[in-house]
């Protein structure tokens, strides 16, 4: 009993002591200067943390960018193509008002007036606007007045009269003609009163519906973005002794006012680029009067040529050695943003040509054979607007 009392005193002796020499150790350890520590820690260089940090290094990112979308145009060119446009006006007699008859009358003590209203629809287009009647019964005065400006006022013995011209200053939207006979004075005994028969305001009024057109065109964000030059192009026929100017706008913008060369040949106007917008615009024609014919219309964009991107790695000449002698490679590696379209194009390295052509998330090209000591890049063309979330080059352990 008392012997295995020992042991187990000498085992707890032995455990406290190889606690305190591991103490010591880790002591030891922290305070010396790194450099021995490092060699301590490392070994011979079979094992140990400093090869866990190596074996983490073996990549070295070149460079590291995130392009973005990158444009793309098949063209250099962009037709807008316009649909041919009617444009005319057309004016024409039309009666405002018109009533059967009027009939007013005054004695010394009663009188029978009347109001002959009517409406202008379009005041702008509405001109030679004239009153007209026949008079069945006249004796005395005649008196009509327009919105309270007086027009008449005199004897008519004959029962038809010129049409009575009403003043365009005097004129609006609703206007009302005011008729009466004038008093008998001192000869009280007297009726003065008049019976007007087909009574009419009529007037030359220009229908103005096909005065105006207004097409839209649409502008991509690729064509937008890569705008150089943009001209309008159409031909007009039209009577040029009768057409007024004719007026373009694209948005709210006016290229073209003038009276055309009709069916003479086409017309070709450049105007400032920053008058289109990206998404939907609007071509607006219009006249003041005339019968235009506009036709082969377009908006035409000419593009600038695009830059594509390029991007430039740094490779050290002890980089370069270790791929030249087949230790390591560079790759590059694109990352998309999407595994449903097809991503095509090409990667020029260092101006030497290498591609891609992918549905997945990313694609990586050895591009070892083509780089050089010092500077290289790396230019991306797609073949189609091409959204590119990241761009790395890696220089990696065969």
């Amino acid at each position: 009993m008392i012997a295995l009392r020992n042991r187990k005193a000498q085992a707890a002796a032995a455990a406290a002591l190889l606690a305190i020499i591991a103490a010591l150790i880790v002591l030891y350890i922290l305070f010396i200067p790194q450099e021995e520590r490092e060699k301590i820690l490392d070994g011979d260089g079979t094992g140990g943390i400093r090869n866990l940090s190596r074996a983490r290094e073996k990549n070295v990112t070149l460079l590291d960018e995130t392009p973005g979308r990158i444009d793309f145009l098949s063209q250099k060119r962009i037709e807008h193509a316009i649909p041919a446009t009617h444009l005319f006006t057309r004016t024409a007699g039309v009666a405002l008002e018109q009533k059967d008859s009027l009939y007013v009358k005054r004695t010394l003590f009663s009188s029978l007036e009347a109001d002959f209203p009517f409406t202008i629809a379009d005041l702008a287009n509405t001109e030679n606007v004239l009153l007209s009647f026949t008079l069945a019964k006249a004796k005395g005065r005649l008196s009509i007045t327009l919105n309270g400006e007086e027009l008449l006022n005199r004897e008519i013995t004959t029962p038809n009269i010129d049409p009575l011209r009403l003043p365009p200053k005097l004129l609006k939207a609703d206007n009302v003609l005011h008729v009466q006979a004038s008093s008998p004075g001192a000869a009280f005994w007297r009726t003065n009163e008049f019976s007007l028969e087909n009574v009419q305001v009529t007037a030359d009024v220009t229908r103005t519906q096909a005065q105006r057109s207004r097409n839209v065109f649409l502008v991509s964000q690729v064509e937008f973005n890569n705008l150089d030059r943009a001209r309008l192009r159409f031909q007009a026929d039209c009577d040029p002794d009768l057409a007024g100017p004719l007026d373009i706008w694209v948005n709210q913008y006016n290229v073209y006012s003038a009276i055309p060369d009709c069916g003479v040949g086409p017309v070709s106007v450049e105007f400032p680029t920053s008058y289109l917008l990206s998404g939907q615009n609007e071509l607006i024609m219009g006249i003041e009067r005339g019968d235009y014919l506009v036709s082969h219309v377009s908006v035409e964009s000419q593009l600038k040529e695009i830059d594509f991107p390029v991007f430039f790695f740094d490779l050290s000449e002890e980089q370069f050695k270790s791929v030249k002698n087949n230790t390591k490679r560079v790759l590059v590696r694109l990352d998309f943003v999407d595994t449903v379209d097809r991503k095509q194009g090409s990667l020029f390295v260092n101006g030497r040509l290498t591609g891609f052509d992918t549905r997945e998330l990313s694609a990586e090209e050895d591009i070892s054979a083509d780089i050089e000591r010092g500077d290289n890049s790396v230019k991306i063309k797609p073949e189609r607007t091409l959204d590119i979330r990241r761009l790395q080059v890696l220089l990696v352990k065969r």
